[in-house]
């Protein structure tokens, strides 16, 4: 599979864009036995690989860091989280991490110690305000991440759909069921958001793999 026929065409360096990548079974479950390592195939990790690759830095919430045992990356990766609870020792901390939680969590006492512990490990800790979607990649932009890949978790992509901030999507349909499977879909409460379709391949394992891309005022963005 050609990963970068998958990237597909992307902005200029320093050009903000934001994409998100996904893998889904049949039915609209992102997990399966808890965590989304089970779905998709080596086509799919070369695709995330390749994100990483394009991207300034990788936005992960802290709950799928932990559920799927994040470590190393060559990619500065962005943890989202409000309470700061990530594994000092973890070799994600081997790589350039910044956590960006939102004011209230880096101005609460209770969370010193956490804080010491993360910026012992060589964590730059940044406040988002509010904690929103926009607050967030205002952080990341204000560092120099214009591209960002955002690998999840469903509430941080559905806070990032809510406010029309996803530019490019890109999802892998794994073509399969079990009784592993996690709730279909991300728990998105926002407006209708559309996207039209830019690529869709399969491979020989039948993954399909489609990319879209946001639709503003009835044509692709």
């Amino acid at each position: 599979m050609d990963v970068d026929a998958l990237l597909g065409p992307t902005r200029s360096p320093g050009t903000p864009e934001v994409r998100a990548i996904l893998a889904t079974t049949l039915f609209g479950s992102l997990t399966r036995g808890g965590t989304s390592g089970p779905l998709g195939n080596a086509n799919d990790a070369a695709l995330l690989a390749r994100l990483r690759d394009w991207a300034d830095c990788v936005l992960v919430g802290a709950g799928t860091v932990r559920a799927e045992g994040y470590g190393y990356c060559p990619t500065p990766i962005a943890v989202a989280t409000t309470s700061l609870r990530l594994d000092p020792a973890s070799t994600l901390f081997d790589g350039a991490v910044l956590i960006l939680c939102p004011d209230a969590s880096l101005h609460d006492a209770t969370l010193a110690p956490r804080r010491d512990q993360l910026r012992a490990a060589g964590a730059d800790i940044v406040g988002t305000g509010s904690g929103s979607a926009a607050e967030i990649l205002r952080a990341l932009r204000a560092r120099g991440h214009a591209r960002v890949s955002c690998e999840g978790g469903p509430s941080l992509y559905s806070a990032l759909l809510a406010e029309d901030l996803v530019d490019v999507l890109h999802v892998t349909v794994d073509p399969s069921v079990s009784g592993e499977d996690g709730p279909a879909g991300v728990g998105y409460r926002g407006q209708l958001r559309r996207f039209a379709l830019e690529e869709a391949r399969a491979d020989e394992d039948s993954m399909l793999f489609c990319r879209y891309r946001r639709l503003r005022g009835g044509a692709a963005d």
